[in-house]
């Protein structure tokens, strides 16, 4: 037990008063004259020495009824570690991240944790200091210290706006223990102000000061009510106008509802509506049809409109219908072109492509020129002019090139030539397992989906992994982004800029008996994608979250050009760009509020992206009491749900349990005995 006000306790020194007062007044004997001895008789000794042990009572009670009330008003506390009398210094970190812009009871919750921070700012005494740290997804303080200017620190919060990215509370909790562990206050605290979402939670937290206490305010409902959209995709890969276009949006269904409506726009036009039942796992899909009448870019998003949860809301993709893209295949043996021709024209009345086939034999110059995009498949040598036109192609003029090699790999062409300019490499040897004991090949295992060529093919990564029987086992140069290996780690397919160009190549055959890659389902859109790619024609513009590093090509930038990003509804702001072989692209860029964006090499525009919230803030779960213990277990906290008094909850947990009423009540009872035993005296 330890006292709250412990100055008070100076006054137990009254503790003497009812002594003096009994010495003051104690009767005296006085000299009387008897008339008779027998009224001496009348006084007993017995009750003389019963006289003054009441007396002695009386003395201990009013003593103790003097001690129990300073003890009382000296606030005795059981387990405080609250020093009543001295500074304190607290953080007050507040849930900056997209989950609390749900709208509960008709208030943000980003709003009422700034309410709530302010009545704990308004909480602290004169003489405490206090920081607050916005935990984003990167952390802000506005005022870099501990300070006591409360004043300031109000008008902060009045000017202060949510996020739209997600959380960082480990980087906010470490700032907060920084902060405290530089304060010389004896008491020091951590509030939380949070939805308790199980993504808002900070890693386990070490090397924490055993002072420091921490109180989570648990704002919101546990359970969220409306329907969020998850995800937009586009079911079809071949994009061309008049062509029909199936998008598939997914999403969760409200607590409390069967099913979700979903609104669909393009270009900012509203163009259908569908009804989406819930299923297992609260989960809906709608599919939804468009016919773009011409070729260019296309914003879409899909949209509930329940009012509880405006980032979750709304979920955005753009698009680029393209014009065709002219593909020469020149191959050395009709076969090498087959499957090549095949992948490309899936839809030949709708074809996106405009394709001619050329021998090995009859390649020309004027072919050449004719092409954006140059697959070599199968070809074992060209002339020297005919080289230098496929590299002036590649390199000066930007067009793309895609190598399928065949088995005779003159040293003109490719070690000579391709393998020295265009895609630095070094052949090792030609793996060939044909002909061997069956079961012997080399398996395509590993596939970086990360690549804009491969973005999205695969979402689960779950498809047949081709077996292959032959291929050129390479070791390209540092600079190539590999986008498929062997699983003995060797190169199935790498990307590189080249000049102004870029290159792709498959170490592996074009023709089904060497390889199982072109009778794969992987094949035709790791193809198609390749020449989209190659063309800048990819049908997938960036698609981004909150917090992101926006990474987007612009193509070539003159150096005096201004590269600015105009996001649909603010201002255009200006970018840095970072110039390289293949074209410049966007640096130091950290993806907004979610919006559609426009990239403009001064008045040019050059391509579009969109921002969506981060998934991990649509996905809403509340924490549960075992998780917040183990996050938790190295710190002293407590948790305050919003209904509570916080004021009421804090003052009781700070000082632990006050014994004054019990104090109060003891002297009291002290005094009615003291009062009975008196009027008997």
């Amino acid at each position: 037990m330890n006292f709250l006000n412990s100055i008070v306790l100076f006054g137990l020194g009254a503790v003497v008063l009812p002594l003096l007062i009994h010495l003051v007044s104690r009767r005296r004997a006085k000299e009387v004259a008897f008339p008779s001895i027998r009224l001496l008789e009348l006084m007993q000794s017995d009750r003389i020495r019963m006289l003054k042990v009441k007396q002695l009572i009386i003395l201990l009670l009013r003593t103790l009824i003097i001690v129990l009330i300073i003890l009382a008003f000296a606030r005795p506390a059981l387990r405080s570690v609250f020093k009543g009398n001295t500074r304190t210094s607290a953080v007050i970190i507040i849930d900056g991240s997209a989950s609390m812009l749900y709208v509960d009871n008709g208030e943000l919750l980003c709003n009422r944790a700034l309410r709530k921070s302010e009545e704990i700012i308004n909480f602290f005494k004169k003489d405490d200091t206090v920081a607050v740290i916005f935990s984003g997804e990167n952390p802000t303080i506005p005022i870099p210290e501990l300070t006591g200017d409360k004043k300031h620190l109000l008008n902060v919060l009045k000017n202060s706006e949510n996020s739209w990215s997600a959380s960082n509370p480990t980087h906010s909790f470490n700032m907060a223990l920084d902060l405290l562990h530089s304060s010389g206050a004896l008491n020091k605290e951590i509030y939380y102000v949070t939805d308790g979402a199980t993504n808002a939670l900070p890693d386990s937290l070490y090397n924490t000061d055993k002072n420091v206490r921490l109180y989570t305010l648990l704002l919101g409902p546990e359970e969220r009510d409306g329907s969020v959209i998850e995800d937009i995709s586009l079911v079809d890969k071949l994009l061309a106008p008049g062509r029909k276009l199936t998008f598939r949006v997914k999403g969760l269904v409200g607590a409390h509802e069967n099913k979700m409506d979903i609104e669909f726009f393009v270009n900012g036009e509203r163009k259908g509506k569908s009804g989406g039942i819930k299923h297992s796992g609260n989960i809906a899909v709608a599919d939804f049809t468009y016919i773009p009448e011409n070729h260019g870019w296309y914003s879409v998003y899909a949209a509930v409109n329940d009012g509880y949860f405006e980032p979750g809301e709304k979920r955005r993709i753009t698009i680029k219908v393209p014009q065709k893209v002219k593909v020469l295949i020149a191959g050395g043996k009709p076969e090498d072109m087959y499957f090549l021709e095949k992948a490309l024209k899936l839809d030949p009345d709708e074809s996106m492509f405009s394709i001619r086939k050329v021998l090995e034999t009859d390649i020309t110059q004027s072919y050449i020129q004719w092409a954006d995009i140059i697959v070599l498949s199968g070809v074992s040598d060209l002339n020297e002019s005919l080289y230098q036109s496929l590299l002036g192609a590649v390199v000066e003029y930007g067009k793309g090139l895609i190598v399928f090699p065949g088995k005779d790999t003159g040293l003109s062409l490719y070690t000579d030539g391709i393998f020295r300019d265009i895609f630095p490499a070094v052949v090792e040897k030609r793996v060939d397992y044909e002909g061997q004991n069956d079961g012997e090949y080399s398996l395509i295992d590993w596939f970086d989906f990360t690549h804009p060529i491969l973005r999205g093919i695969s979402i689960d990564g779950s498809f047949y992994r081709p077996e292959v029987k032959s291929f050129l086992k390479i070791n390209p140069s540092i600079n190539t982004h590999v986008l498929a290996r062997f699983n003995d780690n060797s190169m199935a397919v790498g990307e590189i800029a080249c000049g102004k160009g870029k290159a792709v190549v498959f170490t592996v055959d074009a023709f089904s008996d060497d390889s199982e890659l072109p009778l794969t389902g992987i094949f035709v859109p790791l193809f198609i994608r390749s020449v989209q790619y190659l063309s800048n024609t990819l049908i997938y513009s960036g698609v981004y979250e909150t917090g992101d590093s926006v990474e987007e090509t612009v193509g070539d930038v003159p150096q005096d050009a201004q590269v600015t990003v105009k996001p649909e509804n603010s201002p255009a702001i200006l970018v840095d760009i970072e110039h390289a072989e293949g074209g410049a692209s966007t640096r130091n860029m950290s993806a907004g509020q979610p919006d559609f964006y426009s990239i403009f090499v001064g008045s040019d525009k050059r391509g579009c992206f969109c921002v969506n919230a981060p998934h991990s803030e649509i996905i809403f779960s509340r924490a549960s009491d075992i998780l917040i213990s183990q996050t938790y277990k190295n710190v002293k906290w407590k948790k305050v749900e919003d209904s509570e008094n916080f004021a009421e909850f804090v003052s009781k947990d700070r000082y632990g349990k006050e014994l004054f009423g019990i104090f109060i009540m003891f002297a009291m009872m002290l005094l009615c005995v003291e009062m009975v035993i008196s009027r008997k005296v």
